[in-house]
């Protein structure tokens, strides 16, 4: 009547997960660093923001240059327009 009992304490399958699953976290983290974590995109944001701003001043360069080019050809047309009805008017 007197039973031990047995006691198991993980097993084998329990052990080999535990140490399958610590190499992988080994091997997650060597490959986070290996591309430089946060500091590479901070350094890619900044980039970024950097052409950004030279873009938005190009283009609003450009724009200025095309509403003057614009209003420049409107005059001329107006002028044109007023030569050529005063003609017909007479």
């Amino acid at each position: 009547m007197n039973k031990e009992a047995k006691i198991v304490r993980g097993g084998f399958r329990a052990t080999l997960a535990l140490i399958v699953s610590i190499i992988a976290l080994i091997v997650a983290i060597v490959a986070y660093n290996r591309t430089s974590g946060e500091a590479d995109f901070k350094a890619q944001i900044n980039d970024l923001q950097a052409r950004m701003k030279t873009l938005k001043a190009e283009t609003s360069e450009r724009v200025t240059k095309i509403r003057q080019e614009t209003a420049k050809a409107l005059e001329k047309i107006g002028i044109e327009v007023k030569k050529g009805g005063s003609k017909v008017e007479q």
